[in-house]
């Protein structure tokens, strides 16, 4: 079985967007969609009362402990029995074969090399495109919205500069050289049992945007996880402001440098940042990775 961590808190219009992709799944594996209500004080309740009887699969509410995205996530995936959680965020519309995809990933590309017992342990990455006319797309609210968006009724989508280097190292466009990177919280699943060993994500980075899912990403791949890309398990990600968003970004990406000083880590600011790019991201990483340790991880696949 798979458990659909889903954290939450006051954005109820695109939560009910997200759980109508759900309800579009073709197929539909063994899977029970865990909601985390953070302290949801607008129109939640009424969204996921109506979804109970959308879904196909169960769905499950949890109160959230009011202590940010990693603490929710783990708050989540401590409720599941499921063998493999599922971390999406409320705003991503998933394809039809999303849930199959992160179930079986079968066709997934693996970023380092399998060990010599092959790819048991997946930490599973599903690309993400953003949405600019997000805005108009809540308004309408579609019945389909996956299936609204990728037919062009809402114009364009984009890659953020993350999703550009993950997608980019799947094809082999970019070397493989920070494969841990596929841990977007947004869309990706492991086995429980590797959350559990781990101890989840880092709580210390409180409510803070940005880095806990990456930070716990790496921690996965330093033991043992195969990360790897999906092309079935897409999302759109419905895009909204966040004024402050680069400026908490800094102090959590000062954090996860401290814990891990590679140069991987200490040049993030090249690929997340406004200005952010795989190649300045490749730029950065040559002028600090001299005075950094070594990465401590797999040896890459080729590309």
């Amino acid at each position: 079985m798979v458990g659909v961590i889903v954290p939450t808190r006051n954005k109820a219009a695109r939560l009910r967007l997200m759980l109508r992709s759900l309800a579009h799944q073709d197929p539909v594996p063994d899977t029970e969609v865990i909601i985390v209500d953070d302290g949801c004080t607008d129109d939640t309740a009424d969204v996921l009362a109506a979804a109970v009887h959308e879904l196909v699969m169960p769905l499950r509410v949890v109160a959230g402990p009011r202590r940010g995205r990693a603490a929710a996530r783990n708050c989540g995936a401590t409720a599941t029995t499921a063998r493999r959680v599922l971390f999406l965020d409320d705003d991503i519309l998933a394809a039809p074969g999303f849930l199959a995809a992160h179930a079986d990933p079968a066709h997934a590309v693996p970023l380092v090399e399998p060990g010599p017992g092959g790819a048991r342990d997946l930490l599973v990455h599903g690309p993400l495109r953003e949405t600019p006319r997000a805005e108009t797309i809540v308004a309408h609210a579609p019945a389909d919205p996956y299936a609204a968006v990728v037919g062009g009724d809402y114009g364009r989508t984009v890659q953020n500069a993350l999703e550009q280097l993950v997608t980019g190292m799947a094809s082999g466009r970019y070397p493989r050289f920070a494969p841990w990177l596929a841990g977007v919280g947004a869309n990706m699943s492991v086995p429980a049992d590797a959350w559990r060993a781990l101890g989840g994500f880092d709580e210390e980075f409180g409510t803070t945007w940005g880095c806990e899912d990456l930070e716990f990403g790496y921690r996965l791949v330093a033991a043992g996880c195969v990360p790897a890309v999906a092309a079935g398990a897409q999302g759109f990600h419905l895009t909204h402001a966040h004024p402050q968003r680069w400026a908490e970004h800094e102090i959590n990406l000062d954090r996860f440098a401290r814990l891990h000083p590679v140069a991987e880590v200490r040049s993030l600011s090249g690929l997340l940042s406004p200005r952010g790019s795989p190649d300045a991201y490749l730029k950065a990483l040559d002028t600090t990775e001299a005075s950094a340790p070594a990465s401590p991880l797999g040896t890459p696949t080729g590309g």
